[in-house]
């Protein structure tokens, strides 16, 4: 049996930063301080309640790069634990169920729901694990489990870039048939944008920009078009599949190349001046902004681009950020709203999980092709090709690339 395991060090953590050529070149030479391959058999489950399963696609998420190559914020680093198998976005087949498991049988396709919630820990439910928001948890370092906020991120329970996998049976969905499975493999990441767009429904009349358009900000695009939001939308592209995909998924246009800056001028008239220092300033903006980057450039951009009274959606994990001007914020009162994960959307009717919304919409519009955007399935036991192909996306022209976790 096949897994790939990170181990962090401090060793480790300083050749990856001090690395010449960081990262395709530590690729290139084969090898990615503490990442490895290992043989981990099988264990049994857990527990009458958990269910094994045999991953089929997992992608690989910028969450995983982050971590594997040190570039996160240490801000979480208390509630992660190593040795440990990333892989959170999976779909996956059962192969075995708990005594108590009636709802999922041997056979069944699933998506996985990552997080990890008190019950599973053996301690009594936080206020968010008893609301059904485990994203949320204050106990993600008790109980009878490692520290870990979501399955790939603790030592104790595996992600899914291995061939078998141990879930709790709260952590699975089902999916349709008419899902097929590079579609299915997206549910996770496309829940985080249907979460994000129902905290952050923008009015019909709102012009709105979504910086990235990597895959969260494609699916931020495509979680407004399903969720039936008819606002005008420009999204800014670096590469020609992004702009074709863009395109499919109903932006009202595609900026290719433009900054923010750029956009705000072009789209809603936005006047610029020319700052004594730290670049320009604008005169009006966007109405609504999804941030999908999360770096300081986009974050900068974000706000000064974003108009009177506009709102502001990180959905890209923005982290440490220096020299970040939050004068907008306050002159134009700004609201900067977080996304994080997905929970229950108590804006809907019955307050469903977020994973059932995005199935449900995917299973209504299957003519959508949200499978477009994997754009390369890589065996397993090419994992370093997926690196290759993942951290070269003007090359290689990724979007999403997934492992085909049996080969």
């Amino acid at each position: 049996m096949r897994a790939l395991q990170y181990k962090f060090s401090i060793p480790s953590y300083l050749a990856v930063r001090t690395a010449d050529k960081l990262p395709l070149g530590m690729i290139e030479r084969g090898n990615i301080p503490g990442l490895s391959e290992i043989a981990p058999g099988t264990r049994p489950l857990p527990g009458a309640d958990w269910v094994r399963i045999k991953p089929v696609l997992a992608g690989i998420c910028g969450s995983d790069i982050g971590m594997i190559l040190n570039r996160s914020s240490p801000a979480l680093m208390p509630f992660i634990s190593f040795p440990l198998t990333p892989g959170h976005e999976v779909v996956g087949t059962v192969t075995e169920t708990g005594a108590l498991d009636g709802q999922f049988a041997v056979g069944q396709r699933v998506a996985v729901m990552p997080l990890i919630n008190c019950h599973m820990r053996g301690v009594e439910p936080c206020p968010s694990c008893q609301a059904d928001e485990p994203g949320l948890c204050t106990n993600t370092t008790e109980g009878s489990l490692s520290a870990g906020m979501l399955i790939g991120f603790c030592k104790d329970i595996p992600g899914g870039w291995g061939q078998e996998m141990i879930v709790h049976r709260s952590q699975l969905y089902a999916i349709p048939d008419t899902i097929p499975d590079r579609t299915a493999v997206l549910i996770e990441p496309f829940s985080v944008a249907v979460h994000a767009v129902l905290r952050n429904p923008p009015p019909p009349e709102a012009k709105v920009l979504i910086i990235g358009s990597g895959s969260i900000g494609l699916l931020v695009l495509a979680a407004l078009r399903l969720l039936g939001d008819t606002c005008d939308v420009t999204v800014l592209a670096r590469h020609k599949r992004q702009i074709e995909l863009a395109e499919q998924f109903g932006a009202t246009r595609v900026l290719k190349g433009k900054s923010a800056g750029d956009a705000a001028q072009d789209v809603v008239g936005a006047r610029r001046f020319r700052l004594i220092m730290g670049g320009n300033s604008y005169a009006g903006g966007f109405d609504w902004i999804f941030d999908c980057v999360g770096s300081r450039k986009s974050v900068d951009e974000s706000l000064r681009t974003a108009g009177p009274r506009a709102r502001v959606v990180m959905v890209g994990c923005a982290a440490e950020l220096s020299k970040l001007d939050l004068t907008y914020v306050w002159a134009r009162e700004l609201t900067v709203s977080g996304s994080y994960v997905y929970g229950r959307e108590a804006s809907l009717p019955e307050t469903p999980h977020t994973f059932q919304v995005a199935i449900d919409l995917l299973e209504k519009h299957p003519d959508f092709n949200l499978g477009a955007m994997v754009t390369h399935t890589i065996p397993l036991s090419d994992w370093k090709n997926g690196f290759r192909t993942m951290l070269n996306r003007k090359g290689s022209g990724a979007i999403k690339v997934a492992f085909d976790c049996q080969v």
